[in-house]
């Protein structure tokens, strides 16, 4: 079942999260290693309606973000383009994660397949999302589900501010 996340499942959530922290820090990846995504980043998401999960037998198998609020390093990206035109609404995925068992089973993807329909709602029809450049599962899983190369962004504040991520976009059917 794909719902918005309650507060009820922050704990569940959070496990997600510092699971793939720590297999990111043992692929030699340093996202997410900065005291980010944390439980206040994680309840902010909730509280502003923008936390998914993927819900399986009772338990959280996969969760994300999608918001539909302009992301202010992607106005200004200077290396390459984003294929949609200029002014377009789009949606933009953030934090996903995936339990250890259901990873390269298809949760991502179903995640991602109802993140696209509730975009389509809303009649939005461009994703948005960026990862680490050495971030090979999750370039690949872009890839794989439609998503395009657009070029290079800086994150403009957090803990890895200046850190530099790869952009990709994917246009939806209306």
């Amino acid at each position: 079942m794909f719902r918005r996340t309650e507060v009820k499942d922050l704990p569940q959530v959070i496990k997600l999260i510092e699971k793939a922290q720590e297999r990111m820090k043992n692929s030699g990846l340093d996202q997410w290693q900065y005291g980010y995504p944390n439980e206040e980043v994680i309840l902010e998401d909730i509280e502003k309606g923008i936390s998914y999960v993927l819900e399986e037998s009772g338990k959280i198998i996969c969760t994300g973000v999608l918001t539909f609020e302009r992301e202010a390093t992607y106005e200004k990206m200077k290396e390459g383009n984003w294929i949609s035109k200029e002014g377009t609404g789009y949606g933009v995925i953030h934090r996903i994660a995936v339990s250890e068992e259901k990873i390269g089973k298809g949760a991502a993807g179903k995640l991602l397949n109802n993140m696209e329909k509730e975009c389509i709602k809303n009649k939005i029809y461009s994703i948005k999302v960026d990862t680490h450049e050495n971030n090979e599962p999750m370039k690949n899983f872009l890839l794989k589900n439609g998503f395009l190369f657009c070029g290079v962004i800086y994150l403009d504040r957090g803990p890895e501010e200046n850190s530099k991520r790869i952009t990709f976009e994917k246009l939806l059917e209306k």
